[in-house]
């Protein structure tokens, strides 16, 4: 297991200032505090009530701090052993074990597993190297899933690192804005007007 050698903290909500350790050793990498405050940021009155996705947790940053903002629940999938235990560290260390639920698994696989509806849907991919669906064509099958399990006026949030990485087309989802903030790019998704269940 990765020793824990890395920590960052919730900027906002109930449990702001909570420190959260990030898995040394494995490939989780934090989402800085200022492009993470200017996505919820931007986000602002979704995040209230909404039921959130964080895939490629790691930490569990992202959802830990949509439910210090409010939402009401996470579900958090990753795979990597020693970032799982830090997650389930984290989501203790704040408080919100009824409010979270782990998925030990592969971000890419689980969302067609998943029953109901999500408001947020974080993807966060580990980086270097490019999302495993840049390398194997899974574009359809994950746009597809995503837009399965997004809620009518749901958003997906992407987070892709490096000057030229570029979001994909998903099926079943419309890009929308995005942003840079240093190396990472955020982009936002929609659903389909025409996608239906």
């Amino acid at each position: 297991m990765g020793r824990r050698a890395r920590w960052m903290r919730i900027i906002a909500g109930e449990a702001r200032g909570t420190r959260l350790d990030v898995a040394g050793g494995s490939p989780t990498r934090p989402f800085l505090e200022m492009a993470r405050g200017a996505l919820f940021n931007s986000l602002a009155a979704r995040v209230a009530g909404a039921r959130a996705l964080d895939l490629y947790a790691g930490s569990g940053a992202l959802g830990l701090e949509a439910l210090s903002r409010g939402a009401r629940s996470a579900v958090f999938v990753e795979r990597d052993r020693a970032a799982l235990a830090a997650l389930r560290d984290n989501i203790r260390r704040c408080g919100y074990q009824a409010e979270a639920r782990v998925v030990a698994g592969d971000a890419m696989a689980v969302p067609e597993t998943l029953a109901g509806e999500f408001d947020l849907v974080f993807v966060d991919p580990p980086f270097p190297g490019p999302p495993a669906w840049a390398e194997n064509g899974d574009d359809v099958r994950l746009g597809g899933a995503l837009a399965g399990i997004l809620a009518p006026d749901g958003i997906v949030v992407l987070r892709l690192e490096g000057k030229t990485a570029r979001p994909p087309a998903w099926d079943g989802l419309v890009p929308g804005r995005g942003r840079r903030y240093g190396r990472s790019g955020i982009y936002m998704y929609a659903r389909s007007a025409g996608e239906s269940r």
